[in-house]
């Protein structure tokens, strides 16, 4: 009998030791699948817009500022080391209007590809939260960051924050159940910035895990050519370009 209870004993420590690692892989097993199909269905959808049309569509950073050298952006900034407003150091003047990227046909873009693209089910313009549009648990950057360094000062207002996340910015919702959230407070208009959900409300609701961030780069002859990762990343998540890279994807 003590043989028998001293094996038991052996084998409850090892299964301690191994299952919490097998569920960790097998979820991450799972997210890398997810990742991979939505994915595969975010780049086809915008990049086969600038495919059919045949040439560069506007809507991008600059991957190489052509303002390099003439102008240099001097930018003030407000209590959260947020650029408010920036201009040329050289002239004292505004900086250009595409002094970040190419944005001018950001609009038509962006209802090309929801409207025509892509199989949207449901759209939050507004209350993304409270419309159904998002899941309970979800966080916006200033709670993620927040959260990894309490002693921190962020803007309730900023980017991807949780009020406007689940209150201002717009949600598309695809029938597979992921969702796309879009950057700013106006619906299909703006600088080319997402946050989608691979899996939709099934969990985690993670930054870095089901949840990206995700802008645009590229240039005046080819038009959008990569995409980069943007905002928050939550304790143990991987970026978006992690993920990419360990998935052998671009």
């Amino acid at each position: 009998m003590a043989e028998v209870l001293i094996t038991l004993g052996i084998i409850g420590i090892v299964a301690a030791l191994t299952i919490p690692t097998i569920l960790n892989n097998m979820q991450e097993m799972v997210l890398n699948n997810q990742f991979k199909k939505f994915y595969s269905t975010f780049k086809q959808a915008f990049l086969g817009v600038q495919t059919l049309e045949g040439r560069p569509i506007k809507c991008f950073y600059w991957q190489e500022n052509p303002y390099n050298g003439i102008c240099t952006g001097v930018c003030d900034r407000n209590e959260y080391n947020e650029v408010i407003n920036c201009r040329c150091q050289e002239t004292g003047q505004a900086i250009p209007s595409d002094y970040d990227g190419a944005f001018s046909e950001c609009s038509w873009f962006y209802n090309e590809v929801f409207n025509t693209r892509l199989k949207v089910s449901k759209v939050c313009k507004k209350n993304a939260l409270a419309n159904g549009c998002l899941p309970s648990n979800i966080k916006g950057s200033d709670v993620v960051n927040a959260e990894k360094n309490p002693d921190g000062n962020y803007n309730p207002n900023g980017e991807f924050s949780d009020s406007n996340i689940k209150n201002n910015y717009a949600t598309m919702v695809l029938q597979d159940g992921s969702y796309i959230i879009q950057y700013g407070g106006n619906y299909l208009a703006g600088r080319p910035v997402f946050a989608f959900d691979i899996n939709g409300k099934r969990g985690p609701n993670k930054w870095g895990y089901d949840i990206y961030g995700i802008s645009f780069y590229g240039n005046a002859k080819n038009g959008i050519q990569e995409f980069r990762q943007y905002t928050v990343i939550e304790k143990d998540g991987k970026s978006l370009t992690q993920r990419l890279n360990s998935l052998g994807l671009k």
